[in-house]
C-alpha cells in the first residue's frame, strides 16, 4: 500500500505521511547548532567553575578554627591546623605522614630560597647603584637626596638570605612620615604624664586605655633607631673615604743651614 494511503497510526516508529521526512529536505533547517566555547577558567556553561572552587578551597584553607594550645585556646589558618596535625601524627611514627611532610617542606624551602636569593640580588644591585648619589651629596655637605628606598634602609639578613627595607618607600610616604613625626613630638608630654599617673594608680581602666593607645613612642624608637643606623654608616663611609693627599713641603728645615 503506498505511504500516502496509509492511515494515522499510534505506532511512533510509523507516523503519518505527512508527518515523514520529505527526501532532500532537511529536517532542521536552521542547521547543527553552534558547540559552546569552553573558556579558560570557566565551563561550557560561562559559570567559571574552576575560578569558584580555587576561591574557595583557599578562602577554607585561611579561615581561622579554634585549636587548644596548652591550657589556651589559639586561632590559625585550617591549613596551619592540618599541617600542625599530620607533624604530630608524623612524630608518632606514621611513616607516610612524615613522607608527605618532608615532600612538602623540601618543595617549599626550594621555592624559598629562590625568592629569597632573587630578593637579595635586587637589593645589592639598588644598593650598587644608588649609593655613589647618596656619597656624593655627603662629600658636599649636601642635604640626603630624595632616593626612595634609601639605600641605607635595605636590612639584608646573611644567614637567611632574606632582606625587609626599613624606611619609606615613596616620596608621599616620606612625607607621612614627617608629618606622624611632628604629632609623635607634640604627643610625648602626655605620654610621660599617663606613665606618671599609671605609677601612681595602676589600676585605673581609664589611664589604662589612653596609655596603651599611645602608639607614638614606638614610633619614635623606631624612627630614632633609623636615624641613628643612617647615622653611622655614613660615618663609615666618610672613614673609607681615601684621604687626598698631603703637599711635599720643598723648604728645608734649616733653611739658614744652621744645625
Amino acid at each position: 500500500m503506498p505511504k500516502d494511503r496509509r492511515k494515522a497510526s499510534d505506532n511512533y516508529r510509523k507516523p503519518p505521511a505527512e508527518h515523514q521526512f520529505k527526501k532532500g529536505v532537511s529536517g532542521n533547517p536552521k542547521g547543527r547548532p553552534k558547540k559552546k566555547v569552553v573558556q579558560p577558567g570557566g565551563n561550557a556553561l560561562g559559570g567559571g567553575t574552576f575560578d569558584r572552587m580555587s576561591a574557595m578551597v583557599l578562602a577554607e584553607a585561611n579561615r581561622l578554627i579554634p585549636v587548644p594550645e596548652g591550657d589556651k585556646v589559639c586561632e590559625i589558618p585550617a591549613m596551619q591546623a592540618l599541617l600542625r596535625t599530620m607533624y604530630v601524627a608524623a612524630a608518632k611514627g606514621d611513616t607516610r605522614a612524615a613522607a608527605k611532610l618532608l615532600d612538602v617542606a623540601g618543595r617549599a624551602e626550594s621555592a624559598r630560597a629562590i625568592l629569597a636569593q632573587e630578593a637579595v640580588d635586587y637589593a645589592v644591585e639598588y644598593k650598587k647603584k644608588q649609593l655613589p648619589t647618596v656619597e656624593k651629596h655627603e662629600r658636599e655637605g649636601l642635604d640626603p637626596p630624595d632616593i626612595y628606598p634609601h639605600p641605607d634602609d635595605f636590612l639584608i639578613n646573611e644567614i637567611t638570605g632574606e632582606f625587609i627595607i626599613d624606611g619609606p618607600t615613596s616620596k608621599e610616604q616620606a612625607g607621612a612620615r614627617k608629618a606622624f613625626r611632628e604629632i609623635a613630638l607634640r604627643a610625648t608630654p602626655r605620654y610621660f604624664e599617663l606613665k606618671g599617673a599609671l605609677a601612681k594608680d595602676p589600676k585605673n581602666r581609664a589611664l589604662r586605655k589612653e596609655f596603651k593607645e599611645q602608639k607614638y613612642m614606638d614610633f619614635l624608637q623606631k624612627d630614632s633607631d633609623r636615624n641613628m643606623r643612617h647615622t653611622a654608616l655614613q660615618q663609615a663611609r666618610a672613614a673609607l673615604e681615601p684621604k687626598p693627599a698631603e703637599p711635599e713641603d720643598d723648604q728645608p728645615d734649616n733653611p739658614d743651614g744652621k744645625g
